[in-house]
């Protein structure tokens, strides 16, 4: 069984790896800044990418890779690699047979599927959003295909953008499969490093295309040779471990029907952030051109420290919490408000210092001649709203793996498609109406916390398993607390160096306060903070189970 020692090994190896492609998840965001801007262009080529994208998301790195690792996982400890290598067989033909009719759909309807994906380019006005939420949507989504509409720049270049895209699904869908077996022996280096890959394609891409002033075909032309290269890596790696490909026989239809059994509970629930973000980035298709960009670009820098902290966190914790299902059920409560705990002594901080430079992030990291100041500003608003949920993001896929460790798949799928019609009630008819971009965002954010609520509750009503409300209210004052000589601390830091720089010439100082040389000083004084927060946790009584 892990011990807690092996948790924060392990926790610390896969999210360096988040980290290292979250930060070159990050330059390609600038360059992409920098190429595009947040213009129409740019909402093109993102509504394009995100239907790809977001079905590699939800079926390639989601629930496909939950459904089958488990089995090929089990076909090995079992000594049945022939049974692996009909399996595996067997899953390309179906599942790669499916997406490719599926990607021909596409391709064959793409102007049809851009009107589904951002509807609102497709009203006669686009910034009329107080108008919406006393507009039918159905009849609002109805018109869109029953009714001419001009046809506006965005339409047309993301269904041309989605037709050279659209493939991009095949290859990382074949790449999840063969990862699922390299996994299943213990070889994890390749599949941790294929978003790295991808991500060095992207850049490499969005650098040649920045610098010779050429269209997005040719990024597009990149992205896809980064799907083929990490396909053909993973076929070279599963070759070399002396996989292969097997025939089809009745055993292997047996085995593969037990796998769908697995992958469609977990299709929603497993994907629900991205769902979300798919969602967010379609009623943002009703807003003034650039909305779509700037609620992508917001969303991005969520994903570094939902990615690096809760997915790494919560990834190690799935085979612990399996353990314990079937060893110390009865530890089941006890461990997930020691998880809760951590959670929230570790988001809370990065939300406040991240929320304190949010204006400053994008000024420094964005701002170009396609890229104004106050599109930076408004993207830093509609981060804040991402912000104010970053703790419910992260403990719901805490939640989440309690459930899949009960080995209960079909109460977290009800709750998603709860949450998901309220996510969007609260983005088309009340938020977005009155805040615009900031109101979607924090429609997500609410409903985050519902979800949060639901799965807390179901929890405690089917399995007894609840966080000690009591202890965990003890705990917060302990850490408001500390937070508070840490966050007196900070600013003490932050003003006195502000004042210090100040006293340079001006054009030094203007670099170090309003350029990417900001960081440059002010991220060590954040690690000396945190650092501070870790020497000081029993200071203030803060017992945190999973860092003694």
């Amino acid at each position: 069984m892990f011990t807690r020692k092996d948790i924060r090994k392990k926790t610390i190896q896969v999210g360096n790896l988040t980290l290292l492609s979250r930060v070159l998840g990050l330059i390609r965001e600038i360059l992409m800044a920098q190429y595009l801007g947040a213009s129409a262009f740019s909402d093109a080529f993102l509504t394009a990418f995100k239907i790809p994208n977001s079905l590699r998301k939800i079926f390639a790195e989601g629930a496909l890779s939950a459904a089958f690792i488990p089995t090929f996982s089990a076909l090995i400890k079992q000594n049945h690699k022939g049974s692996l290598n009909k399996l595996m067989s067997l899953s390309l033909v179906v599942v790669e047979g499916a997406l490719i009719i599926l990607c021909a759909i596409l391709f064959w309807k793409a102007e049809w599927v851009i009107r589904l994906v951002a509807p609102g380019w497709f009203t006669n006005s686009l910034t009329k959003t107080v108008e919406l939420s006393s507009r039918s949507f159905i009849q609002t989504f109805i018109s869109f295909f029953t009714q001419p509409h001009e046809q506006v720049v965005q339409a047309v270049y993301a269904a041309y953008y989605l037709r050279i895209l659209i493939s991009f699904i095949v290859y990382i869908s074949s790449s999840a499969l063969l990862a699922g077996a390299l996994q299943s022996v213990g070889h994890f280096f390749v599949p941790a490093c294929a978003p790295v890959l991808l991500n060095l394609f992207f850049i490499s891409g969005a650098s040649v295309c920045l610098y010779f002033g050429l269209s997005v075909n040719y990024l597009c032309i990149f992205i896809i040779a980064g799907g083929i290269a990490q396909f053909i890596l993973h076929l070279a790696v599963y070759l070399s471990l002396n996989f292969s490909f097997g025939p089809i026989d009745r055993e292997t239809w047996n085995i593969f029907r037990g796998v769908l059994k697995k992958f469609f509970p977990c299709l929603l629930s497993m994907s629900i952030m991205e769902i979300y973000f798919f969602v967010d980035s379609s009623i943002a298709s009703f807003l003034t051109v650039g909305s779509v960009t700037l609620i992508y670009y917001a969303n991005r820098f969520m994903g570094i420290p939902l990615g690096v902290i809760a997915r790494a966190f919560s990834t190690i914790l799935l085979p612990y919490f399996s353990r314990i299902a079937v060893y110390a059920p009865e530890r089941f409560s006890f461990l997930l408000f020691e998880a809760a705990k951590l959670i929230v002594w570790v988001t809370v901080p990065i939300a406040l210092f991240m929320g304190f430079f949010s204006d400053s992030i994008f000024l420094t990291l964005f701002v170009s001649e396609k890229f104004s100041s106050v599109q930076a500003v408004e993207a830093g608003s509609i981060f804040i709203a991402f912000l104010y949920g970053l703790f419910f993001f992260s403990f719901n896929t805490i939640l989440l793996n309690v459930y899949y460790a009960l080995h209960e798949t079909v109460i977290p799928m009800y709750i998603v498609s709860i949450c998901m019609i309220i996510n969007f009630i609260l983005s088309y008819y009340v938020f977005m109406p009155l805040y615009g971009a900031y109101g979607i965002a924090l429609a997500t954010t609410i409903t985050s916390g519902i979800q949060t609520f639901l799965y807390m509750t179901l929890l405690y009503w089917y399995f007894q398993i609840h966080i000690y409300i009591y202890s965990f209210g003890l705990f917060l004052m302990r850490f408001i607390a500390q937070l508070f000589f840490g966050s007196l601390l900070f600013l003490s830091m932050y003003y006195i160096a502000v004042h210090c720089i100040n006293l340079f010439p001006e054009i030094v100082a203007r670099h170090l306060l309003d350029t990417v040389l900001l960081w440059g000083w002010v991220l060590p004084i954040a690690g000396m903070i945190f650092l501070y927060l870790y020497m000081t946790r029993r200071l203030f009584a803060l017992k945190l189970y999973f860092l003694e």
